[in-house]
C-alpha cells in the first residue's frame, strides 16, 4: 500500500469517442484476456475500423493506460464528494463501497485482476495500479481525518492499519468475485462493511505507540 497523500488532481476526461472505445477494450479484455484479445477484436467491439482505433489509441497498453486513468479520476470524484458534514464517513464509505463492489458489472473484478496479473512483471502497469491505490489510500485518509475529528473514530485510531485491513479486504473481495461465477456479492460485502465498522473500533494506538489488541 503506498504512502498516505492527498487525492490526486483529475485528468482531463475521455472524449465519446475515447470512452467507446475504453467500454469496448473492457468487454473484450474480459472476455478474451489482454494477451489474447487484439486491437482488431477492440476495434470490432466499438463499431469502427482498426485504423479509426489507432488514431485515439496507438496500442493495446495505451487502451489500458486509459481504463486506468478513467478509473483513478472516478475514484478520484467519489472520494471528492465525502465530508464528515454530511452525516457519518462510514456510512458514506459504505454507500462508494455498494457502488464499486457490487453496482459495476463482474466484468471489472475480471479487468482488475487481469490488470494486477500484468502488474507482476510489468512496471509500467504497476505504476497504473500503484496511482490509483494512491487516490483510494488518499481519499480514505482524508476521510478518516475528518471522521476523527468530528468525533465518528477514536482519535487513537491507527490509520495505516486500518487502510490496509480494508484494502485486503476489498482485494479479497474482487479475486473472489472474479475467479467464482456463483460469489454472492452483496452478501460479502455485508460482512465486509461490518469487519470495517468493527476495525475502526479496535485497531487503535495506545498511549505509548503500540498497537492495540
Amino acid at each position: 500500500m503506498p504512502p498516505l497523500a492527498a487525492i490526486p488532481s483529475p485528468e482531463r476526461s475521455p472524449s465519446q469517442r475515447q470512452t467507446r472505445i475504453l467500454d469496448a477494450a473492457e468487454s473484450v479484455f474480459a472476455r478474451a484476456g489482454f494477451h489474447a484479445a487484439t486491437m482488431q477484436d477492440v476495434a470490432a467491439e466499438a463499431g469502427m475500423s482498426p485504423g479509426n482505433l489507432y488514431r485515439y489509441f496507438a496500442s493495446k497498453d495505451a487502451i489500458i493506460a486509459g481504463m486506468a486513468e478513467r478509473d483513478r479520476t472516478l475514484i478520484a470524484a467519489d472520494f471528492a464528494e465525502l465530508d464528515p458534514a454530511k452525516g457519518s464517513v462510514l456510512d458514506q464509505l459504505e454507500m462508494l463501497g455498494r457502488k464499486h463492489l457490487i453496482e459495476e458489472p463482474r466484468e471489472k473484478a475480471v479487468i482488475c485482476m487481469q490488470i494486477w496479473a500484468e502488474a507482476s512483471r510489468n512496471p509500467e502497469m504497476a505504476q497504473m495500479c500503484a496511482a490509483i491505490d494512491g487516490t483510494v489510500v488518499g481519499g480514505l485518509a482524508l476521510a478518516i481525518a475528518g471522521a476523527k475529528a468530528s468525533g465518528e473514530l477514536p482519535a487513537n485510531l491507527d490509520d495505516a492499519r486500518f487502510l490496509q485491513a480494508v484494502f485486503m479486504m476489498a482485494d479479497g473481495f474482487f479475486c473472489r468475485r472474479a475467479t467464482d461465477p456463483g460469489f454472492d456479492a452483496v452478501m460479502a460485502a455485508e460482512t465486509l462493511f461490518t469487519a470495517m465498522r468493527g476495525l475502526a473500533q479496535i485497531l487503535v494506538l495506545s498511549e505509548v505507540g503500540s498497537v492495540q489488541p
